[in-house]
């Protein structure tokens, strides 16, 4: 079910970036969104500190 939700949550990011003519500034918000998701998805306990930092590292690499 985690998965689930952070495979969906980083399909509908990855979607919006497509959509925006101005990707290297959507990009740049499309990378603090998907943290604050993240940090939300770790703080409701719906994702072990584990899946946060590697998810976390996934992000900041891309």
């Amino acid at each position: 079910m985690k998965k689930l939700l952070i495979i969906f949550l980083t399909f509908i990011v990855h979607s919006q970036i497509l959509a925006n003519d101005r990707q290297d500034f959507k990009a740049n918000n499309n990378i603090s969104d998907q943290l604050k998701i993240l940090q939300d998805l770790y703080k409701s306990g719906v994702l072990s500190g584990y899946e946060y930092e590697k998810e976390k590292k996934r992000i900041l690499n891309n």
